[in-house]
């Protein structure tokens, strides 16, 4: 039967009508992935779970070797409270966790006030158990200090740094055993404003979080959501004026990266305030800064993230409840879970640029007013498996919160369809749909796309439409070619069906030249087999309303413009509370 085929003009008329509709509808269908979402089961360390430990019946049995805990029997009150934790890896495949602790006769509020910085050591499992070694460091003759975190610095040595009880301090050593020198204090304020509207509390050394940057500055994100960069680990650290993609209504009133939140990101929540946030941590992974924090009086956290750390910030949505514990607190090939009432100081374990394990301080009852001296309550830091690589694949074309736009058209949608940034400025002034729904699709290659975007030649699975391996474009619409999809995507990764959020209608880019526009659909447009396509590319803009009534936007396809119009290459072979804790 001879079938007629439509002129090349309008099929990709067609085309291009279809993927406008379909954004909608693919924004709708696909559930929005957050932080949360990427979090693991965790296999249990010490096998039977235990009932021999303190705690409410929520938090019975667990496993009392993950993390670390003092554990002296069945109802016998902790010997110590632990909080905070950082891990951190060595050479040798030990993990080293870095906390505050102080004793169980003080009670934890206010005897958290006199917490010191003390070091333990897993010698086999990032997970635990890990074994006290002593003191972090000796300040003439004291080891003070509370909101102890820990990073490793890009020249191989380490940092720790506590605030809070004692003035923001930063110490640094070669060994993650030590000994740790404490950076001299010549500066003054280690902690300058520069002329940021840091607002009315002048308390900007609590609960301070360091990262090592890659251009070799050093950043601090403190309590209030405030940010400072240094030339130097020792500072001084002068604060910057951040950028964000939120919407108007949810712009701070400072010169914070924190969003005033007018939402209810948690449908368990009944009462939300979201007040008193606090407790950040910073990191970088997946060519974008990162921030997990929380607001302390709802027991809730989020996720944020800027492709340089200062500029554009973009709100990730909930990291983590509580009150979800059955998507953070389950066992591997259990179905036991922990009811933790309160999670605060999140941590992450980085180990070859992702995120592989989040540690939190967590607690049976409010530790505030519910854990006085000699209770049946206490603390004690958990370690969680996180799919890191899953998730900094979705930070470049996934799930968002209110949704952003990187440079070069390094944004984030729901719709999951985001190519990443090309390089070259590629989309440069355009930066792609900002917000939740976004499509952004890009010129396939992306190799020049730099850590910035995301980009870059194979740093990155997210990258441009660059495969992991080769960052040379692959997989034309984003995503690691062969190993995991952009997430909120409907293909499992295979370059052919383009990543992200389904497929490519005609091509996938594996030429290098431009990527099939991305379509919303669950199947491929062209035959199977057909993936490659002799094209030179062009870029085109739609103009269009989103969905999720921030604005306006633009929605960015690439497509390709054949010389021989259909003319294609068959493919074989593979087819906080006031408390301040």
């Amino acid at each position: 039967m001879h079938v007629r085929v439509a002129p090349a003009r309008f099929r990709l008329g067609a085309a291009l009508l279809a993927a406008e509709l379909a954004v909608g509808t693919v924004a709708h269908a696909q559930a929005k992935k957050t932080f949360i979402d990427y979090l693991q089961p965790t296999p249990i360390t010490c096998s039977p779970l235990s009932s021999a430990t303190w705690g409410v019946a929520g938090v019975l049995p667990r496993d009392t070797c993950n993390g670390i805990e003092s554990a002296k029997g069945a109802g016998v009150p902790p010997d110590y409270y632990y909080w905070d934790g950082k891990i951190i890896r060595a050479s040798d495949g030990k993990y080293h966790l870095f906390m505050s602790t102080w004793a169980g006769s003080a009670g934890f509020n206010p005897g958290w006030n006199g917490s010191e910085s003390y070091h333990a050591v897993s010698s086999g499992s990032v997970l635990g158990p890990y074994e006290r070694q002593g003191y972090v460091f000796s300040n003439n003759g004291s080891h003070h200090g509370h909101n102890t975190s820990a990073c490793e610095l890009l020249d191989g040595s380490y940092a720790v740094v506590v605030s809070e009880v004692v003035p923001f301090t930063i110490y640094k050593s070669s060994s993650l055993d030590g000994p740790w020198t404490a950076c001299p204090n010549s500066s003054g304020e280690l902690i300058q404003t520069n002329g940021v509207n840091a607002g009315s509390d002048t308390h900007w050394d609590s609960n301070v979080s360091l990262t090592a940057r890659d251009d070799g500055k050093f950043e601090i994100v403190q309590r209030h959501g405030l940010i400072a960069v240094a030339d130097s680990l020792c500072g001084p650290y002068l604060m910057q004026k951040p950028t964000w993609t939120y919407p108007k209504a949810n712009l701070p009133s400072i010169d914070s990266i924190y969003p005033h939140r007018t939402s209810q990101p948690d449908p368990q929540i009944t009462n939300p305030t979201y007040d008193w946030e606090e407790d950040p941590t910073i990191w970088y992974s997946g060519g974008r800064y990162h921030v997990l924090y929380q607001s302390s009086t709802d027991r809730i956290g989020y996720e944020l993230s800027s492709p340089d750390g200062i500029h554009d910030w973009t709100d990730g949505g909930l990291a983590y409840d509580p009150r979800m514990y059955q998507k953070i607190f389950g066992y591997e090939g259990s179905s036991t879970y922990t009811q933790w009432y309160k999670m605060e100081r999140p941590g992450v374990v980085l180990e070859d640029g992702h995120v592989t394990h989040v540690t939190w301080a967590v607690a049976d009852v409010d530790k505030d007013n519910q854990i006085p001296a000699g209770s049946n309550h206490g603390s004690k830091i958990i370690v969680v498996p996180f799919d890191g690589v899953a998730f900094d694949a979705g930070e470049s074309g996934g799930a968002g919160g209110m949704g952003a736009a990187g440079a070069g058209g390094a944004g984030r949608g729901s719709g999951g369809m985001n190519a990443g940034a090309s390089g070259a400025g590629a989309m440069s002034g355009v930066g792609g749909l900002t917000g939740t729904g976004g499509v952004a699709v890009s010129v396939a290659g992306g190799a020049t796309g730099g850590r910035a975007n995301g980009g870059g030649s194979g740093q990155a699975p997210n990258g441009g439409g660059g495969a992991t391996a080769t960052g040379a474009g692959a997989s034309g619409l984003g995503g690691a070619a062969g190993t995991a999809s952009m997430q909120g995507g409907a293909g499992t990764g295979a370059s052919q069906t383009g990543g992200g959020a389904g497929v490519a209608l005609g091509s996938g880019g594996a030429t290098g030249g431009v990527s099939g526009m991305a379509a919303a659909a669950g199947r491929a447009a062209s035959p199977p087999g057909e993936h490659d396509r002799e094209s030179s590319g062009c870029a085109c803009t739609l103009a269009g309303t989103r969905s999720d009534g921030y604005g306006r936007g633009a929605l960015v396809l690439a497509f390709a413009a054949s010389a021989g119009l259909r003319k294609r290459k068959r493919r074989r072979g593979t087819s906080r509370s006031r408390s301040s804790s």
